[in-house]
């Protein structure tokens, strides 16, 4: 967002300089200069009107760009800005325990369970996050038909935590789906649409019997 605020100032003082310089006003600063160069020949006068044109519509051209992009960067944004949920709905667990009880929960109501392993000092998990954040609906309810989870492969004395051990977590980050306690797969990756796709393929209501 401050990128833009800049755009929009570099954006605005091109405008007050073509304002400045444009129609009535461009040719009272002609007229000026050529009272005090009235020596000057009518071609260098010509040529110098010419120029001015030039350089008034290119600054008009660049600034029209610049609003361009900021619009569309402004519009992107907010765009994502409604992806995310208006509440933290991806709960952490800390231990064994209190990730097997989210995922018998998870297998009374049928709910998938996603998790995402990750490290604090990892950047691309800093990454992945955004995007898992505008995944999960419904603040991580136990009702819902996916329930997402995250958790730090590190724990608070800087060691591996006990569930990353257990699992034999090496890479993050890491995500998990599990329904009714079975792990369903497992892969690393910092893509969103990987992480949606396995996500809208596992909670798919399962087929009629025909």
């Amino acid at each position: 967002m401050q990128r833009l605020g800049v755009l929009y100032w570099q954006c605005n003082l091109r405008f007050r300089s073509i304002n400045l310089l444009d129609g009535e006003s461009a040719h009272t600063s002609l007229n000026f200069f050529s009272c005090r160069r009235s020596s000057e020949s009518s071609h260098s006068k010509a040529r110098l009107h010419s120029k001015l044109n030039v350089t008034l519509q290119s600054l008009m051209r660049q600034c029209s760009e610049i609003q361009s992009t900021v619009h569309d960067n402004i519009n992107e944004l907010l765009d994502e800005e409604d992806e995310v949920c208006p509440v933290e709905c991806v709960r952490e667990f800390k231990t064994d325990e209190e990730f097997s009880i989210v995922l018998e929960k998870a297998k009374k109501t049928g709910a998938l369970v996603v998790v995402d392993f990750y490290r604090t000092a990892c950047g691309s998990c800093k990454y992945i996050e955004q995007g898992f954040v505008k995944l999960c609906r419904r603040a991580g309810d136990e009702q819902a038909p996916v329930i997402f989870l995250k958790h730090n492969v590190i724990d608070e004395y800087d060691e591996q935590s006990e569930v990353a051990e257990r699992l034999r977590i090496k890479t993050v980050p890491l995500f998990h789906f599990y329904k009714n306690g079975v792990l369903l797969e497992a892969f690393p990756t910092r893509d969103k649409e990987r992480v949606l796709a396995a996500i809208l393929k596992y909670s798919a209501p399962a087929p009629a019997d025909t």
